[in-house]
C-alpha cells in the first residue's frame, strides 16, 4: 500500500492540471452534498433531544373528513378523559401556546410562555436542574405554578438559587417558582423558544368562555409517551376506541371528533417540510453523480494516454488485480482531496445556509457541522473514490499488453463511446436539475405576484402584551383608545386601528355559528374563522369594503350586535344574493360563550391568514368592543416611511403604561417578505444546485470534447491535407458536442416528466410539466453546450495538417 500511494502521488504530481480540475469538481460536488446532509440531518434523521424519543407520540383529531382541517386540537374535558381512560401510555400531556408579561425584574417584557398539564415534563423524560416538578395539584383552580427556562433564569434572575419556592409575577399575578429546567431543554420545537412553562391551572382560573369545561373548545396540543412493548399501532386503536366512546356519550359537544390521529412526534414537527428536503436533497446528490461523471471521463481520458505503460506493467507480470488496485488508489487519493476542499467549502456553505434558512422551518438552529456531518463527508468522499475510479480501472484492467505497447509513439487513438454516454448522462441530469430549478422560479414569481387581499405599501403593525388582569374588558379599549390617539397625532401617521389576527400572521380561532333560520343540523358543528377590528382598520389594512358598511364609534359594547363577513363567507353562506342585513349568531361575545344575533353590515375583502399560496378563508369579524378577548395588533398607515416611527410608537406606550411590553414592531411589507421567505429558499437552494449542475455539464462536455479533437488528430490531419477546410472540421467537431448535447436534452425530458412531478407540492400556480418552462431550459442547455464545444472545435480548426501527419 506505502508503494502504491507514492506512486499515485508521483503520478499526479506529473498531472497538476488534471489532478487540480479533479478535486475542484469533486470538491463542488461532496461541499454541496456535505452542507446539505447537514440540513437534512438536522431537521430530519436527529432524533429529538429526550430520552427515547421514538417513543413520544402526537395525538389529535382528524376532521378532514369534516372540515377538511386535517387536523383539531382537544378541549380540556376531553383530554382529561383520555388521559384517565388510555392504557397504551406511561402518560400523557398537554401543552398551548400563550403569552405573559414578566414585571418586577427590571424592564417590563413580553415572554413567550408554554400552558402545560402536570405530567408534561414526565412525558419528555426530562428533570428539572433544580427545585421540583408539576405535580396534579398544580392543575387546580387558583394553582399558579410555574417552571423556569434556565436562559430566562441566568439572564434576568441572575442564577439565583433562592428564587425556587419564592415567586415573580407575570400579568400583575404572582406564580411560584417551581423550579429551572436543564439549560439546552426546550419544548415545543418553536421560534422563539419558550422562555417559561405555566401549570394548566392558570387555565383553569381564568377560565376564559367556558374553555376549561367546553368540549368543543379545542386548542390543547397533546403529546404521550408509549409504554414499552406497545406499538403506535396498538396505542392508536385504544385512543380510537376512547374517541368513539366520547363521541357516543356527547353527540353534540364532540361532533366530528370521532375520529383520532396519532403519529411519532418527530413526524409532526417536521411536517410539510420532509418532501421539499429530500427533493432537495435529491436534487445535490444529482450534482455529486455529475461531478463523479465528470472525473469518471477525465480519468477514462488519461487512461487511454495511459494504454502503453499500464501495457508495460501487465508484460513484466502485474495482475489486473493490481492494476486495479493502483487505478482505485489514485481515484481515492483524489476523492479525498477534493472531500477535504468540499469540507472547507461546505463550512461555508452551511454559514450562508443558517442566514437564508427560513424560521418557519423546524430546527434550523441546530444546522451545523458536528462529527456526523463529517464522518458523512469523509463516507462519500471514499464512496465518490470508488464510483467514478471503478469504470477507468475496469477498462485499463482489460488493456491487452502487446497491442498497448504496439501504440506507443503513435499518439492518442482509442474509442469515445464510453465518454459520450457519461456526457449524456450527465447532460441529462443537468436537464432535470434545470427544469426543477425553472419551475420553482416560475413559481416563486407567481407567490410574489400574489394579491393577499391587502395593500401592504406604508403599513406597520405592532404587537403589544397587555394583561388581562390589569386591564380586563372594556380598560383595554380605554388603553387603545388613549394609546391611538398619541399614534395619531404623530407627523404623517393617516390612520389608526387594531385587529385580530393580522393578515399572514397564522393565528386563527374558529368558532361555530346559526344562521337566523337555518338550524345547523343535529350534532354538527358549524364553524369558521373569526377576527375581531376596530373602526378604521380595514381602512388601515387596504382591505377593500365590497358592501355596505364598516365598524363605526358606535358599534360599541352599548350598540346593536353587528358584524362583517368577507367575501369568501358571503359566497358560500349566501350564494347568490346579498349578506347585509341578515343575521347570525356566533358562538362568542360580551364575555359569553353565546351571544345573541348580529346584523351583517358589512362585506370586505378576502385576506390571506396562513400565507401567500394559502386559500381565502370564510371569516367574520366582530367589533373589538363587543368582543374583547384577546388584544389586537396595531395597523398604522403612514405617508412616510413607517419603520421611522419605531420610536416614537415606543415612547406613547411607555407614556401611556411603562408595564406594557412592546413585543414587535414591524412593516406589513416585512412581513409579506417573511411569508415569502420558504419558497426563496427553495428556489435559490435548487437554483444553485442547477448552476452547478450546467457548469459541470459544460466542463464534461468540454473535456471530452478536447480530448476527442487530441484523439481524432492524425483522422482531422489526413481530412485537411487532401483540400477539406477550416470550416468543416470547425463544424465537425460542434455537430459532436450539440449532438451528445442534444441527446441528453432527450433523455432528459423524459427523466423531467417523471421527477417534477414529485415537486408539485411546492410549486404554486405552475404545472409539473410545464411546456414553457421545459422548452426554455432546453434552449438553455443547448446554448451553453454550443459554447463549451466552440474552444475544442476552434482548436481542432487551427491544426496543421503537415505538422500533424508528422507527428503521426
Amino acid at each position: 500500500m506505502p508503494q502504491n500511494l507514492r506512486f499515485a502521488f508521483r503520478r499526479l504530481r506529473k498531472s497538476p492540471g488534471f489532478a487540480l480540475a479533479a478535486m475542484v469538481t469533486l470538491a463542488l460536488g461532496i461541499g454541496a452534498t456535505t452542507a446539505m446532509f447537514s440540513l437534512v440531518n438536522a431537521v430530519l434523521l436527529r432524533p429529538l433531544p429526550f430520552p427515547q424519543p421514538d417513543r413520544l407520540t402526537w395525538i389529535a383529531y382528524d376532521d378532514s373528513a369534516m372540515h377538511g382541517n386535517g387536523e383539531e386540537t382537544l378541549s380540556y374535558v376531553n383530554f382529561f378523559d383520555y388521559r384517565a381512560r388510555q392504557q397504551s401510555f406511561t402518560a400523557i400531556a398537554s401543552f398551548r401556546g400563550s403569552g405573559q408579561t414578566l414585571t418586577g425584574a427590571g424592564e417590563a417584557q413580553s415572554l413567550n410562555t408554554t400552558i402545560v398539564s402536570a405530567d408534561f415534563f414526565r412525558v419528555l423524560g426530562v428533570a428539572p436542574f433544580m427545585g421540583r416538578d408539576l405535580t396534579a395539584n398544580d392543575e387546580k383552580v387558583k394553582a399558579r405554578v410555574v417552571m423556569l427556562s434556565w436562559d430566562l433564569w441566568q439572564r434576568d434572575f441572575g442564577g439565583r438559587r433562592d428564587l425556587i419556592g419564592g415567586s415573580i409575577t407575570l400579568d400583575g399575578n404572582a406564580y411560584e417558582v417551581a423550579g429551572v429546567m436543564p439549560a439546552g431543554f426546550s419544548f415545543p420545537v418553536e421560534t422563539p423558544a419558550p422562555d417559561l412553562w405555566i401549570a394548566a391551572g392558570h387555565d383553569a382560573d381564568d377560565n376564559q368562555h367556558g374553555m376549561w369545561l367546553n368540549r368543543s373548545a379545542g386548542f390543547l396540543n397533546a403529546i404521550g409517551r408509549l409504554k414499552p412493548g406497545v406499538t403506535l399501532e396498538q396505542a392508536h386503536a385504544d385512543l380510537q376506541t376512547i374517541a368513539t366512546n366520547l363521541s357516543k356519550a356527547y353527540p353534540e359537544e364532540n361532533a366530528g371528533l370521532s375520529r383520532i390521529v396519532s403519529t411519532p412526534e418527530l413526524d409532526q414537527i417536521v411536517g410539510d417540510t420532509r418532501p421539499a428536503l429530500r427533493i432537495l436533497f435529491a436534487a445535490v446528490a444529482a450534482v455529486l453523480l455529475i461531478a463523479c461523471v465528470n472525473v469518471a471521463g477525465l480519468l477514462l481520458a488519461r487512461a487511454s494516454r495511459r494504454r502503453a505503460e499500464i501495457g508495460v506493467l501487465a508484460a513484466l507480470g502485474a495482475s489486473r488485480g493490481t492494476i486495479v488496485r493502483q487505478v482505485l488508489i489514485e481515484s481515492m487519493v483524489l476523492s479525498l482531496a477534493g472531500g477535504a476542499l468540499g469540507v472547507l467549502l461546505s463550512t461555508w456553505i452551511v454559514g450562508a445556509l443558517r442566514q437564508l434558512l427560513p424560521a418557519t422551518l423546524p430546527r434550523f438552529e441546530s444546522v451545523t457541522m458536528d462529527p456526523e456531518v463529517m464522518l458523512f463527508a469523509l463516507a462519500v468522499s471514499i464512496a465518490t473514490g470508488v464510483i467514478f475510479g471503478m469504470l477507468p480501472a475496469w477498462r485499463m484492467a482489460r488493456v491487452d499488453p502487446l497491442i498497448a505497447m504496439k501504440e506507443q509513439g503513435r499518439g492518442v487513438t482509442g474509442r469515445h463511446r464510453l465518454q459520450s454516454g457519461l456526457v449524456i448522462a450527465e447532460t441529462a441530469l443537468g436537464l432535470v436539475l434545470l427544469a426543477g430549478s425553472g419551475l420553482l422560479v416560475r413559481s416563486f414569481l407567481r407567490v410574489l405576484n400574489v394579491n393577499p387581499g391587502f395593500d401592504a405599501r406604508h403599513v406597520l403593525t405592532v404587537s403589544l402584551s397587555v394583561p388581562e388582569s390589569r386591564y380586563p374588558g372594556g380598560k383595554r379599549v380605554q388603553v387603545f383608545d388613549r394609546l391611538a390617539e398619541k399614534i395619531a397625532a404623530m407627523p404623517g401617521v393617516e390612520t389608526v386601528a387594531a385587529g385580530w389576527p393580522l393578515p399572514l400572521s397564522n393565528s386563527e380561532i374558529s368558532i361555530g355559528f346559526e344562521i337566523e333560520g337555518r338550524p345547523a343540523p343535529k350534532n354538527v358543528v358549524q364553524p369558521e374563522h373569526m377576527g375581531i377590528a376596530t373602526p378604521g382598520y380595514f381602512r388601515a389594512m387596504g382591505i377593500p369594503l365590497r358592501e355596505g358598511r364598516d365598524f363605526t364609534d358606535a358599534d360599541n359594547v352599548k350598540g346593536a350586535g353587528v358584524m362583517l363577513v368577507n367575501e369568501a363567507f358571503a359566497k358560500k353562506y349566501f350564494p347568490g344574493e346579498s349578506a347585509v342585513g341578515k343575521h347570525v349568531q356566533p358562538g362568542i361575545g360580551d364575555g359569553e360563550y353565546k351571544s345573541a344575533m348580529r346584523e351583517i353590515v358589512g362585506v370586505v375583502g378576502d385576506v390571506k391568514r396562513k400565507g401567500l399560496t394559502s386559500q381565502f378563508d370564510p371569516q367574520y369579524y366582530l367589533p373589538w368592543a363587543q368582543a374583547v378577548i384577546t388584544w389586537p395588533g396595531i395597523a398604522i398607515r403612514s405617508r412616510t416611511d413607517p419603520s421611522s416611527l419605531a420610536g416614537a410608537i415606543r415612547a406613547a406606550v411607555a407614556e401611556v403604561d411603562p408595564q406594557i411590553p412592546v413585543k414587535e414592531i414591524a412593516t406589513l411589507e416585512s412581513r409579506v417578505t417573511k411569508a415569502a421567505a420558504e419558497p426563496r429558499f427553495q428556489t435559490l437552494l435548487f437554483g444553485a444546485f442547477a448552476g452547478m449542475a450546467l457548469l459541470l455539464a459544460a466542463i464534461g462536455l468540454y473535456a471530452v470534447l478536447s480530448y476527442m479533437v487530441a484523439a481524432r488528430a492524425g483522422e482531422m490531419g489526413v481530412r485537411m491535407a487532401p483540400g477539406a477546410g477550416r470550416a468543416d472540421v470547425l463544424k465537425l467537431v460542434l455537430n459532436r458536442g450539440v449532438g451528445l448535447a442534444i441527446a441528453g436534452i432527450a433523455l432528459g425530458l423524459a427523466g423531467a416528466a417523471a421527477v417534477t412531478r414529485e415537486m408539485a407540492g411546492m410549486l404554486y400556480g405552475v404545472k409539473p410539466l410545464d411546456p414553457v418552462t421545459l422548452a426554455v431550459v432546453s434552449g438553455l442547455l443547448l446554448i451553453v453546450s454550443l459554447a463549451a464545444s466552440l474552444a475544442p472545435a476552434y482548436r481542432a480548426a487551427k491544426l496543421d495538417p503537415m505538422m500533424v501527419l508528422r507527428e503521426q
